[in-house]
């Protein structure tokens, strides 16, 4: 976006470390320092690449990568007359597909709705709201 941005200089951060837009600092002292400093620097231009990296795209490519999801298994798969390695093999990819669903679907809803649903409330130990019977004079109700 154009922006410096300043964060802590943590492992989480690393990512945003490689950017020149990006100032980091170890304690609050340095925090006050690296926001002053922002505030009078203007952004240095991003290279397509550096543009590139901060997109969406380049983010999903990360996440499956991460993921694993990017690549088959590259087992040698041995012939035998149990089905063991194919179940094992078909259920590890089974359940990392599983997970990468639960997680789009747990930021896309989140994006949808502030309020936590019925089911996560009872996930999260919280009280679980009214049920909604329709919608009159512009709100649920």
């Amino acid at each position: 976006m154009g922006k410096i941005v300043v964060c802590a200089n943590h492992p989480s951060n690393e990512f945003f470390m490689q950017f020149p837009n990006c100032r980091t600092y170890d304690d609050g002292e340095g925090f006050v320092k690296a926001i002053v400093k922002a505030l009078s620097d203007e952004p240095a231009p991003l290279t397509d690449a550096q543009r590139h990296a901060l997109s969406w795209e380049a983010a999903t490519e990360r996440f499956l990568k991460a993921a694993e999801l990017d690549t088959l298994p590259t087992k040698n798969q041995s012939k035998t007359t149990t089905s063991e390695p194919f179940l094992s093999t078909s259920l590890n990819l089974t359940k990392k597909l599983e997970d990468a669903s639960a997680l789009v679907h747990f930021v896309g809803t989140g994006f949808l709705s502030s309020q936590p649903d019925e089911e996560q409330c009872k996930e999260l130990g919280l009280e679980v709201p009214p049920k909604r019977t329709g919608f009159s004079s512009g709100k649920w109700i």
